[in-house]
């Protein structure tokens, strides 16, 4: 009877000790998949954060701090947008409105596939402080869904008059690489779902004209 209590406590101490066993290979196992983890996050965040000399300065036209603020979310490959532009209301809005209005342009790059691209190039040239010559340019002299790939962008650069020697060099080191990834994430996070988006004050409006100003005066009386 002794002998068979000694064996069954034997056995019952060898499961035991394969039991623990068991939890300290699986327990390490689980520590192995959790540090591979950390490491493919950290890795991928590491490869699609922004350097730290990129800088976004807004694209802003008007007073900064005006009582009524207009954003456009828009991709400069857009037809949408261009056709918006060309017809002239950023210019009859602020005829109406004067300094009560500014009016900002966001990227929202995601019409083509050069869309990235060219809200990349246009970040170059707002380094030279030619964000709008370049916007303009594509808007009003090339054709609708232009491919915005490097041979473009540099000709339009030359085109406005930048610095073709900075501006090369910006896109040669990809310094706003990770800008379009970034500005779409931003604007679809407020609320655009297409381009143009337009916003005053926050708020979001239809593009005419008309209902533009009928917001926009609405908000002033008030």
């Amino acid at each position: 009877m002794g002998k068979r209590s000694s064996f069954k406590k034997q056995r019952q101490d060898d499961q035991n000790k394969a039991a623990r066993l068991r939890l300290i290979r699986y327990g390490g196992l689980a520590l192995i998949i959790m540090i591979a983890l950390a490491a493919v996050i950290s890795w991928r965040s590491g490869a699609t954060a922004p350097p730290a000399d990129m800088v976004i300065q807004p694209h802003i036209k008007g007073v900064a701090d005006a009582p009524v603020q207009i954003v456009e979310y828009g991709d400069l490959t857009c037809s949408a947008c261009r056709q918006w532009h060309n017809l002239g209301f950023k210019e009859q809005l602020f005829a109406e409105f004067g300094d009560q209005l500014s009016f900002e342009f966001r990227h929202f790059p995601v019409i083509t596939p050069s869309s990235p691209k060219g809200a990349e190039a246009a970040q170059c040239a707002a380094e030279q402080e030619g964000f709008w010559l370049f916007h303009d340019y594509i808007y009003e002299n090339l054709p609708p869904y232009p491919n915005l790939n490097r041979e473009q962008t540099l000709a339009v650069a030359a085109a406005v008059g930048l610095d073709q020697t900075a501006f090369d060099a910006c896109l040669d080191v990809g310094r706003y690489r990770a800008f379009p990834a970034q500005a779409a994430q931003e604007a679809r996070r407020a609320g655009a779902t297409g381009t143009p988006t337009f916003f005053i004050n926050g708020r979001p409006v239809s593009a005419s004209y008309m209902a533009m100003s009928a917001m926009i005066n609405a908000i002033l009386e008030n």
